[in-house]
């Protein structure tokens, strides 16, 4: 049995050490509006990342054979039920916030179970995948295989769609099941399927949410004023500043930035600058310096994933890895698109660098669990 990927042990605390750091620097209006200790967002940071890191640590030393799948299971089911439940649990257990129950809550902490039901849905589609995917001749026969598939996680996907009010995670978990399916040995044609099978939840959810559709105003005024000579959308009444104050906290970062802790824009004009905004934060305090290098640790990071997957002999350990790490790519890329106007807001995080426990403690297990599998891949010398 090979030894773990240290290079990824390396890259994840370096990353963390990088939100640590963001935890601290960025929030500082928040925690004054809200009367909260200066270390607040730091402290909590550090408890989840320390209890993430161990995590990691703990699964990287077990034998995959042994521990891979029934670990995997208990992701799946315990967060699965959880989704479920959500939407009937009492306030005080499941508070609303921001209009949308997406939160335990226990004691002072709270935790959204749709962040360890991503890793879950990576495990299963691996494990079932492996048993149920063929390579065929025919387009229907393909559709047959994949529609069970579709149709179980399509009802939780619906459930989080409208009783969770999160449409941002709906869209990377279908992005993770047509790219896992090809990898599986699905045809081509069937990701024109899988696209209208996701059009068919997202345009839905859009027109009957007017808070979706006012976003999707808000996105297009906000990009046609960018890059038109006349907006396309009237946006006398559209709120876009935030996207704005992203962009102009990027130009304010120049080249080399402010320097940590000397930032303009999360002194209020961005909300969510610890959260959703988070690339617009470091963007204005360490410049284009900083964030090519955060995109290059992302980068390498999603590389040395990649390379597990490609050289594990085990059809399941293969498409994990690969599903982990495209959950990285695809949430990393999205939210700077976003932050940019590229796209509209989804509302997910930077791994590692958005403060959020939840998203922190479910990154490192799916980590671990990769770096468990590390040690069935092929050695090759580098």
């Amino acid at each position: 049995m090979q030894k773990v990927d240290h290079k990824i042990f390396i890259i994840v605390a370096v990353l963390m050490l990088a939100g640590a750091v963001f935890s601290f620097t960025l929030p500082v209006f928040l925690e004054m509006r809200r009367h909260l200790s200066e270390y607040h967002f730091l402290e909590r940071y550090i408890l989840f990342g320390s209890v993430g890191f161990l995590i990691m640590i703990l699964l990287a030393n077990l034998n995959p054979d042994k521990w891979f799948n029934k670990i995997g299971w208990i992701i799946f089911v315990i967060s699965g039920i959880l989704v479920l439940i959500l939407p009937f649990l009492p306030e005080s257990i499941a508070p609303i916030i921001n209009g949308a129950k997406r939160w335990i809550k226990i004691g002072p902490f709270k935790f959204a179970p749709v962040e360890f039901f991503k890793i879950g849905v990576i495990f299963f589609l691996s494990w079932s995948f492996t048993r149920k995917i063929k390579k065929t001749h025919h387009l229907k026969e393909d559709i047959k295989q994949f529609l069970p598939h579709l149709i179980f996680l399509g009802l939780f996907w619906i459930l989080i769609v409208f009783m969770l009010s999160d449409l941002g995670q709906v869209f990377v978990m279908i992005s993770l099941f047509i790219l896992m399916l090809l990898a599986a040995g699905g045809k081509l044609k069937t990701f024109g399927i899988m696209v209208l099978a996701g059009i068919s939840i997202i345009i839905p959810a859009i027109l009957f949410a007017p808070y979706r559709f006012k976003r999707i105003k808000d996105w297009l005024y906000t990009a046609s004023s960018n890059f038109l000579p006349q907006p396309i959308v009237d946006g006398s009444s559209a709120n876009y500043g935030q996207v704005i104050q992203s962009m102009n906290a990027i130009h304010h970062g120049g080249i080399f930035g402010t320097g940590l802790g000397n930032g303009i824009f999360k002194l209020g004009f961005l909300s969510d600058v610890h959260t959703d905004f988070v690339l617009a934060g470091i963007a204005e305090e360490t410049g284009i310096i900083g964030i090519g290098l955060i995109t290059f640790l992302i980068g390498y990071l999603i590389y040395r994933i990649f390379k597990i997957a490609f050289r594990s002999e085990k059809k399941e350990y293969q498409l994990f890895a690969l599903g982990v790490g495209s959950l990285i790519a695809i949430q990393f890329i999205i939210n700077g698109l976003g932050v940019t106007s590229l796209i509209p807001i989804k509302g997910l995080t930077v791994p590692f660098l958005s403060y959020g426990g939840s998203s922190l403690m479910a990154l490192c297990t799916a980590i671990g669990m990769v770096l468990m599998i590390s040690k069935r891949a092929k050695y090759i010398k580098e």
